[in-house]
């Protein structure tokens, strides 16, 4: 279990993420992503509901933050896992 302080320090990076990613990061894609979705509008969600044992894993916070970073777009794994390599959310084994 992590402390409150810590989950938080998380949120609030997920957050700064969100802040930080423009129209213009979407440009930045790979040819191989799929990019034919032209009609997606995305879902809301509540970053502060993120439970702590969730922050613990490392992974599976860079996993939100790819999805932060891609405007929460139904993605593929590669699409994830490129993303998370490319801007260095984490380290993938």
């Amino acid at each position: 279990m992590i402390s409150p302080l810590e989950l938080q320090t998380v949120i609030e990076d997920i957050k700064r993420v969100a802040k930080n990613v423009g129209p213009e990061d979407e440009a930045n894609y790979s040819e191989d992503e799929d990019q034919t979705e032209n009609n997606f509008v995305p879902r809301n969600y509540d970053i502060d509901c993120l439970h702590a044992d969730d922050a613990r894993d490392k992974v599976f916070v860079a996993i939100l933050k790819a999805l932060v970073a891609r405007h929460n777009k139904p993605s593929s794994p590669k699409e994830l896992a490129t993303c998370i390599m490319r801007n260095e959310f984490t380290i993938l084994g």
